[in-house]
């Protein structure tokens, strides 16, 4: 794993104590360089700032550490050597460090107490990411900061050899990984990151039923991005215990729970994590509307996958199932007995296609109304069932706003990286380097500029903008075959430029082409 050696701005000096500030927090290894007199220092580093120096008390996982150390006099550099990582779940297998066998801390700032003229450098490591592969810009100034958020979001924790949860656990999970592929996809061509992740998630599956079920979505996505289908044959058999076929009622769905465990947890529906974020949602020990509709889409990935018609029909038994049972007055509901709609419950069968057109116009006030009383991962589908049902504009409020539940509300809490939660008050243990909180980093290309691969290997796909109120924006989105740029006017409609030079425009609406420019729809 290569390092990129960064250098600290002094920010803040009083005395003998001094504030050096990287600008962004990055996974990485701290150097000093001497040119003068040696001696003794205490060195801090961290990632949060309390009344304009380290926070030497950030709480949960946000980082800390602090060191007397000895610089040796004359010309050359100190490597400082962190402790080693602890994850809390001692029995998973995280990934290592990417400096191993040394250890990296996710940190922003340096402080030095001190009479020694040190300079400060970093060895950041972000994983060959290629900032000029995906590029936004738009008409709307709190847009593009978002954006250049995500992306640096996706960037920081791309270090690892899989796609991890945030520093805390090092672990990958598929739902992390799901907002972090889509989003890592729509900015780089780098594949092979999510391939690794997907047959680590195959080989050691985590306790959430939704999170399984998520697995052949995953691969599907990785296939239509990739174009990869080496392992496909390798994957199935996992893919398809996944499914949980075997525990299926008499109606083709999953119960709330059964007894099965999982890396030392009982396998169990999720909904949404924190606990306070699921927005009141009833569980029982009966079929719900969230788990069924996951298994839904997730029958569906399959048959793209492996074809054969099996998957497809199971599916519709399901669709036909959760219309029969987990609705009430037209609205989904939370289970069988249950009349209440958590956000999660209203969203995810529009995500996962299971409500239709009627459905979703009966609904959709409903999760207007909500705002986001759901975790930063539930607010994927928030915005996903936004744009899928004509919710363009309330995505863009949601996406541009600030203050609590809001992703521009993380930078103004002090974090570079998107966060495990919205803030520390609703998850205290929470870290502030988590790619599940960067959503808007796929949402932004996928559907605010419309633009999703609709064969393997992006050899076709969509255009689909919905930019609400914006006047400009544009995208550039890498692939395999080179890139495609989607550049939107108010004024003039869509222009669409291919690898090879060609280009189309449309007033309004949406088309569907090959990678050469040939319209399909």
């Amino acid at each position: 794993m290569n390092s990129i050696l960064e250098s600290a701005r002094l920010v803040r000096e009083d005395g003998n104590r001094r504030l050096f500030d990287f600008g962004k927090a990055s996974f990485c290894r701290i150097q000093l360089a001497n040119t003068g007199k040696g001696g003794n220092i205490k060195f801090a580093v961290g990632e949060c700032i309390k009344e304009n120096w380290i926070d030497d008390a950030p709480g949960g996982n946000r980082r800390y550490y602090a060191a007397e150390l000895t610089i040796p006099a004359g010309c050359g550099t100190f490597e400082v050597e962190f402790p080693p990582h602890v994850a809390p779940n001692s029995w998973a297998r995280k990934c290592p460090s990417p400096a191993a066998p040394f250890e990296v801390m996710p940190l922003r700032y340096v402080e030095i107490t001190g009479d020694l003229d040190l300079s400060v450098n970093r060895h950041s490591y972000y994983g060959g990411f290629n900032d000029e592969a995906g590029c936004f810009e738009s008409s709307s100034d709190a847009l593009n900061e978002l954006w250049d958020f995500c992306k640096y979001s996706i960037k920081a924790t791309n270090c690892f050899e899989c796609y991890v949860d945030g520093d805390r656990e090092r672990l990958p999970y598929e739902a992390d990984a799901y907002v972090n592929k889509l989003s890592h996809f729509c900015m780089d061509t780098e594949y092979s990151k999510g391939k690794n992740t997907i047959s680590r998630l195959l080989e050691s599956p985590t306790w959430p039923i939704e999170y399984r079920l998520l697995m052949p979505i995953v691969v599907w996505n990785y296939l239509l991005y990739s174009g990869d289908t080496s392992c496909l044959e390798a994957w199935k058999a996992p893919l398809t215990d996944g499914l949980f076929l075997d525990r299926l009622d008499e109606n083709s769905l999953l119960p709330e729970h059964f007894d099965y465990i999982c890396n030392h947890e009982l396998v169990r529906t999720i909904v949404d994590w924190p606990v306070v974020e699921r927005d009141n949602c009833e569980f029982a020990e009966k079929p719900m509307t969230i788990t069924n509709s996951y298994l839904y889409a997730a029958l569906l990935a399959m048959e793209n996958l492996y074809g054969g018609g099996k998957y497809r029909e199971l599916a519709a038994k399901v669709k036909a199932s959760l219309h029969r049972l987990l609705k009430k007055d037209g609205v989904f509901v939370d289970n069988t007995d249950s009349t209440h709609s958590a956000i999660q419950t209203l969203t995810h069968p529009i995500v996962w296609g299971v409500a239709d057109k009627a459905e979703c116009a009966k609904m959709m006030p409903l999760v207007e109304s909500k705002g986001l009383p759901c975790s930063v991962y539930g607010a994927q589908f928030v915005l996903e069932a936004c744009y899928m049902s004509g919710y363009a504009d309330h995505a863009l409020k949601l996406l541009t706003r600030r203050g609590e539940r809001s992703w521009l509300g993380m930078i103004d809490q002090g974090s570079t990286i998107s966060m495990e939660a919205w803030s520390n008050a609703l998850k205290p243990n929470q870290d502030w380097n988590h790619a599940w909180g960067a959503a808007p980093g796929n949402v932004i290309p996928r559907w605010l500029c419309g633009i999703r691969p609709t064969a393997p290997g992006f050899k076709e796909f969509i255009v689909a903008p919905q930019p609400a109120d914006l006047e400009f924006f544009r995208f550039v989105h890498p692939t395999g075959h080179g890139k495609i740029t989607v550049e939107y006017h108010k004024d003039s409609g869509t222009k669409v430029t291919f690898p090879n030079g060609k280009s189309d425009t449309f007033a309004n609406g949406s088309r569907t082409y090959t990678i050469d420019g040939a319209i399909l729809a």
